[in-house]
């Protein structure tokens, strides 16, 4: 067999013309591969070997798609790539079939991964980044690009700083990409230095590379300090991450540049990173009594509140204004709970519509009510949104905002040190007995039942035998209470028992 220079090169050559969406499918199709085939030592049986141990994926790019990841030989996958030619080249009805979509796919599977396994050290970067060169291509198998629209990047970086940077354009049918756009600045290179040891970092370890058959792909050359050119590949769908840090948005970030496809094709949908709602409410209050010599007939109550959901800081607050000198806030700095609460709410949707107060409504006398809410997002440019705090004059989606920031709020409550279940509950004596009133309806009469579960808390629901067959039923503990037994409310042997605490298949069990 050939050695693995050669074997690589073959790939990455054909791979490229598999994904050029204006070739002739004669190129494809002419003795021309067969003759790089054969050079290799490739094999032309069928695909009979590949087919003995992956199936089905010997023809059909959405099994060999499942299986990609575990083929390891070189040999064997040379001569199933070789096979699949010749179908095409001697048997199909008609050979210009190989252009059609999933068996340009299947190609590109089963090139990109024979590239991938005859490259030295594929899988990890070795010593410091000097360089990096991204090409981003977005062209997927679907509707054929106007020619105005750009499909390719082109991005390198050094450690210096220096930023090069070219965009190209699908043009006409027939021609080659058209440069549409470039630009060389530099950046600091501190920031530099920052990118390229992130990125350095994630390669440096065992990297999977993986492809997906209907989306664009990236190319990347890392050129270390020695001068060692590593190159890695992937589909532009990559969800890079390195302790936090999506590589993707780390490259735009630091170059300045929000539209780089990079890795992911900058088509992740946007995340809210800030909610500000501003609450705003005066009103004109006219006494009772107004001194003879008062210049004003009311007095003027200028109340406003403020809720902040920031992701940055991972912090809720909510503060109150409720005047001179009367301030009341309330912070919840919660490790990941605040970015789950934002992930809640859809960037593109969230507030989209409001209504609106009809013309001929009648207004509060001596009151308004006013609201401002001001969206921060990862991509887009701040949102403002402004009117009369009414269910018309509020976005329509409101309520349901309301109702999972409360949610969130209550779930954290008022803490326990104000609770009079706490501070004012006595420690147990060993002679006493614990008796739970428990309601079998809310709002509705308690029963006593006995348990001796001391970690039993109001609120909790038990489990009790309930009836003259005592049959199971789930119940609210409203009250606990101690008692030794001459004090006992009812009598220790005739009093009924909890079971135990409810599990959630207890609440399966039906009602009374």
């Amino acid at each position: 067999m050939a050695d693995m220079g050669q074997i690589h090169d073959f790939a990455e050559k054909w791979c490229e013309k598999f994904r050029d969406q204006n070739i002739n499918y004669l190129e494809l199709v002419d003795h021309y591969m067969a003759d790089d085939c054969a050079a290799l030592g490739f094999e032309m049986d069928c695909g009979n070997a590949f087919e003995h141990v992956y199936g089905g994926a010997v023809h059909n790019c959405d099994e060999l798609d499942k299986v990609i990841d575990n083929v390891t030989d070189i040999q064997l996958l040379g001569s199933a790539i070789y096979s699949r030619w010749r179908y095409f080249n001697h048997w199909a009805y008609d050979g210009a079939e190989i252009l059609e979509p999933k068996n340009r796919a299947w190609f590109i599977l089963a090139l990109s991964r024979l590239a991938l396994l005859s490259v030295d050290n594929p899988f990890i970067f070795q010593g410091t980044l000097k360089k990096m060169r991204i090409v981003s291509n977005n062209i997927c198998y679907g509707p054929m690009p106007e020619p105005d629209e750009e499909v390719e990047q082109h991005i390198t970086i050094n450690d210096e700083g220096r930023v090069w940077f070219s965009g190209y354009n699908y043009g006409r049918t027939g021609e080659k990409y058209k440069k549409a756009r470039s630009k060389y600045f530099k950046i600091e290179k501190a920031s530099a230095e920052k990118l390229l040891s992130t990125i350095a970092e994630y390669f440096s370890n065992e990297y999977i590379e993986t492809f997906a058959t209907d989306i664009g792909d990236w190319t990347m050359e890392l050129t270390n300090t020695d001068g060692v050119t590593y190159r890695f590949r992937g589909s532009l769908c990559a969800d890079f991450d390195v302790t936090g840090t999506d590589l993707s948005d780390l490259v735009r970030d630091i170059v300045g540049m929000d539209d780089l496809y990079v890795f992911d094709g900058n088509c992740k949908p946007d995340i809210i990173n800030k909610i500000t709602l501003d609450y705003h409410r005066v009103t004109k209050i006219k006494p009772k009594e107004v001194p003879e010599d008062s210049t004003w007939e009311f007095v003027t109550w200028d109340y406003t509140e403020r809720l902040i959901i920031d992701r940055d800081t991972e912090t809720l607050e909510h503060i109150q204004n409720i005047g001179t000198g009367c301030k009341v806030s309330r912070k919840y700095e919660v490790e990941g709970g605040i970015e789950s609460l934002l992930e809640n709410f859809d960037a593109e949707d969230l507030f989209s519509h409001s209504e609106g107060n009809p013309d001929d409504v009648i207004e509060t006398p001596n009151e308004t009510k006013d609201y401002t809410i001001t969206i921060d997002y990862k991509k887009n440019p701040q949102r403002i949104i402004t009117g009369s705090y009414d269910k018309n004059g509020l976005p329509e989606d409101f309520a349901d905002f309301a109702e999972t920031v409360f949610d969130f709020i209550r779930f954290y409550g008022m803490g326990e040190i104000l609770d009079p279940s706490v501070y004012g509950k006595a420690k147990r004596r060993k002679s006493e007995y614990i008796f739970c009133s428990v309601s079998f309806d809310e709002g509705c009469k308690s029963y006593y039942y006995l348990t001796e579960d001391d970690s039993i808390e109001i609120g909790d629901f038990v489990l009790v035998p309930a009836g003259k067959d005592n049959h199971e039923v789930v119940v609210e503990v409203v009250n606990i209470e101690y008692f030794s037994e001459e004090n006992a409310p009812l009598p220790i042997e005739k009093t009924k028992r909890i079971i135990r605490k409810c599990t959630d298949e207890d609440f399966d069990l039906p009602d009374e």
